[in-house]
């Protein structure tokens, strides 16, 4: 049998390095489902991952709850392990405040739950309630980012003033107008942490949204699916767009005669 606390060391380097790579979240998934045996113990690793004080990466907490939908989607299959998706319901509320805190992540939140909704692990009444829940924390962000702003505004403006009342009497010294970055303590308003951060979600999201796309398309592998999908998708094709292919057949055939004539020539 593993060590106990060797297991949960080893989980929670795993949560801590996830990325948006769907391999990174099968991965880890796979692991908590080897040692089923300490669901609780594993399960709680999730938590505290998410809710504990230093961890201020947003990236990783929302790649945490990607990784929740990978966690369902293995369990949810013949030999998962139904305890899993029990302890995700009971503390979906939990994880959604420490995920979502302060307004953040809330888009990334809205599509785990709806995904987690389509698999049958959220009722509609649950994802109702969590929708008021994340409509509240928009707001709230919106309200917090708009009197920020307007107080920036209102100490630019007393700066702006104070400047422009003439110099200051001799021996007095008298305030400049600080930038942004200066008010902020940080070179162009954005420390180096901060903007390797925001790199780093733009690529990660970049990489979901990716792997989004490919999904749509993606079957089974029967042949017989994938022509009633190609067979779906023209359906809905008009005259004129048959007009158009003829067309755009027809200037094909004689691009190629032309440059056939060209090479004999």
């Amino acid at each position: 049998m593993a060590d106990p606390f060797e297991v949960r060391m080893r989980f929670t380097n795993l949560l801590s390095h996830l990325s948006a790579s769907a391999t990174a979240s099968i991965k880890t998934a796979h692991y908590a489902l080897k040692h089923r045996d300490m669901d609780e113990d594993l399960h709680s690793c999730i938590l505290e991952n998410l809710e504990r004080g230093h961890n201020s990466n947003m990236n990783n907490k929302a790649n945490i709850m990607y990784f929740l939908e990978h966690h369902a989607d293995l369990n949810l299959k013949e030999g998962g392990h139904a305890a899993y998706i029990e302890m995700v319901k009971r503390d979906i509320l939990r994880i959604i405040d420490a995920v979502a805190q302060s307004g953040a992540n809330v888009k990334v939140v809205r599509r785990v739950v709806t995904g987690l909704g389509e698999k049958g692990v959220l009722s509609a009444e649950t994802i109702s309630g969590i929708e008021t829940g994340l409509r509240d924390k928009e707001e709230k962000l919106g309200k917090l980012l708009g009197d920020e702003a307007e107080a920036g505004a209102d100490e630019d403006a007393a700066e702006t003033a104070a400047a422009a009342d003439g110099p200051a009497p001799e021996g007095s010294q008298k305030a400049t107008p600080r930038t942004g970055a200066e008010r902020s303590g940080k070179p162009n308003g954005v420390s180096k942490m901060d903007k390797r951060a925001i790199e780093q979600r733009i690529e990660e999201d970049r990489e979901r949204n990716k792997r989004l796309r490919e999904s749509v398309w993606a079957v089974s592998g029967d042949d017989d699916q994938e022509l009633d999908m190609m067979w779906e998708d023209g359906a809905t094709l008009g005259e004129d767009e048959h007009i158009i292919a003829d067309e755009e057949a027809e200037e094909r055939l004689q691009f190629v005669s032309y440059h056939r004539a060209t090479l004999g020539a």
